[in-house]
């Protein structure tokens, strides 16, 4: 391929990807031309991080070289990030090694992936610290008082196929509809736990060779991580996760994520139950 055709195949991408509607696990095959030797079968992957920014690669289906990317934060148009032809090129190896320019890509890439790894978890400790302190801080009457609120307060079952796996308070509001709160996992949940907990793992490897590629870096398992990650994806989806009040009415929801960190924080209380409930 030459530099030529691969930004012809850069710019259908960007045009393909502004279209509205465009499916996020969708196919396209850019025909031979006179700007294209050969026949290019496109595919789209999408990835939307913890703090909604959705990274949407444009791969070539039988190679997996990732050609373009498109970030953007929820509502925003985003930016294009083009992988370098010396990337794609045979000798990308001794291009990409060059020290000045590794440095440069690894230091944003890194700060990219801290930002995005530590808003979510600096959240939960601080809020964590804030509330261990107001509980100190209690007299015993409202001490009581408060653990009298903590029994008494509704809790979110969540089932598979009426499996019940465990319960949360959603405690936590981010919006009128958007929720979240710890998880207590049932004996049923560690059927599934396995998958679960590779979960998130998968994702931030996923997320971390979309990022290096975006910054011009080489990935060499890059296929190999996406394909890991749509998997495990594959088979969360497949448990068709959902709610009941203690009641045992059905909770509409628009979404229901499982996030168990436990494994990536080696701390047992570190899975939290995320929805976004129905707002009509």
């Amino acid at each position: 391929m030459t530099k030529a055709e691969l930004e012809h195949i850069q710019s259908l991408c960007h045009e393909w990807l502004q279209q509205p509607g465009v499916s996020q696990d969708g196919c396209k095959t850019i025909p031979p031309s006179n700007a294209l030797s050969r026949a290019v079968e496109l595919k789209i992957t999408a990835l939307l991080t913890f703090d909604d920014v959705l990274i949407t690669s444009v791969s070539d289906a039988e190679t997996g070289a990732c050609y373009t990317k498109l970030i953007a934060s929820f509502g925003e148009a985003g930016e294009f990030f083009d992988t370098p032809f010396e990337s794609l090129a045979p000798d990308t190896a001794s291009l990409v090694s060059e020290p000045a320019k590794v440095r440069t890509a690894t230091r944003r890439y890194q700060e990219a992936m801290a930002r995005l790894r530590d808003s979510e978890r600096s959240d939960v400790r601080e809020s964590d610290v804030a509330n261990q302190l107001e509980m100190d801080l209690l007299l015993p009457d409202r001490l009581s008082q408060s653990q009298r609120e903590t029994d008494t307060a509704p809790k979110f079952l969540l089932y598979t196929n009426r499996k019940l796996l465990g319960h949360s308070l959603l405690e936590r509001a981010r919006s009128s509809n958007e929720r979240r709160g710890r998880f207590h996992p049932s004996e049923d949940y560690f059927e599934y736990a396995e998958i679960l907990a590779a979960l998130p793992a998968a994702e931030n490897e996923c997320m971390e060779a979309n990022v290096q590629e975006a910054y011009g870096l080489v990935v060499a398992d890059a296929r190999d991580t996406r394909n890991r990650f749509s998997e495990l994806s594959t088979q969360v989806e497949a448990l068709e996760l959902y709610l009941e009040s203690e009641e045992g009415h059905r909770i509409e929801t628009v979404a229901v994520r499982l996030e168990d960190l436990s494994r990536h924080y080696d701390d047992e209380a570190e899975r939290w139950l995320c929805v976004r409930l129905n707002g009509t």
